[in-house]
């Protein structure tokens, strides 16, 4: 039997999706480019959290968003209810190897912290690059977890971020996969690939919202400890060495931490002769 998405589909899980779109959003949409486009697709939408901050920071984008999980639309559908600035984005639930759309019908197709879930990345990006136009482009933002490093190192968290990523790998998903977007954009025959290291986590550059982030990594730590204490990963003894050890970091500003992610921006193979 195959073992339980890691986090979960709890509503107490989608709150924390909202809430860490909105912590790291500074860093997941810094320096990224829509004023051209105008219509943009986000394949594994999720509760729609990053959808929300699109229609606000660019009003005139026509947005969809995708996700194959029910309760995750049903979720999306009541953040997004209800202002103005969402009126125009329209959520289907669907299949991310078999989008309900026509060739060529989006300016933008994105992926945020979606594809570390999928077992076949490939298939996944050229289905996107299907329904992108030929001088459109796709943007992938993805995880890299060999990044996460605190100085001084903390065994009781690098202990748990590895039964985290043992667990991960085995429900086919893969925590490394930024740094194999651009050999797959590469090998898809993408043009105009560029691919760059994101600082979403850097308790030096962020020092004013350190609190924040020591935050959002224990939540995101702990979102798991429910399956892998079920299933064999970690014990009830190690969750709570876990807090103990945030804890820690939380009151001692010297303990510094990071965590890198991957951004992939390509174009489709068409896209220049």
């Amino acid at each position: 039997m195959a073992q339980p998405y890691i986090h979960g589909f709890s509503t107490a899980e989608q709150r924390r999706l909202i809430e860490q779109a909105q912590v790291l959003a500074p860093r997941v949409f810094e320096g990224i480019e829509l004023t051209d486009a105008r219509h943009l697709l986000e394949i594994g939408c999720g509760v729609g959290a990053e959808l929300a901050i699109l229609a606000e920071g660019w009003p005139h984008l026509r947005l969809t968003g995708v996700d194959r999980s029910g309760s995750q639309i049903s979720a999306a559908r009541r953040l997004l209810t209800g202002s103005p600035k969402t009126a125009n984005i329209n959520l289907v639930q669907a299949d991310a190897l078999h989008l309900p759309f026509p060739d060529a019908g989006f300016d933008r197709v994105i992926t945020i912290w979606m594809l570390e879930h999928v077992a076949e990345v490939r298939p996944v990006m050229d289905e996107a690059l299907r329904v992108t136009r030929p001088r459109g482009k796709i943007i992938c933002t993805e995880v890299d977890n060999a990044t996460l490093r605190f100085d001084p190192p903390d065994p009781v968290i690098e202990d748990w971020w590895q039964c985290f990523n043992r667990y991960q790998q085995a429900t086919g998903g893969d925590p490394f996969v930024g740094s194999k977007l651009d050999a797959t954009a590469r090998a898809l025959g993408c043009k105009e690939i560029e691919t760059q290291g994101v600082a979403v986590i850097d308790s030096l550059r962020d020092a004013e919202r350190r609190t924040l982030l020591v935050d959002y990594l224990r939540d995101l730590l702990l979102s798991g400890a429910g399956n892998l204490i079920a299933q064999g990963y970690a014990t009830e003894t190690h969750r709570r060495a876990l807090q103990a050890a945030f804890a820690r970091v939380r009151a001692n500003p010297a303990i510094a931490f990071r965590y890198h992610a991957v951004r992939l921006t390509c174009s489709p193979p068409a896209c220049c002769g």
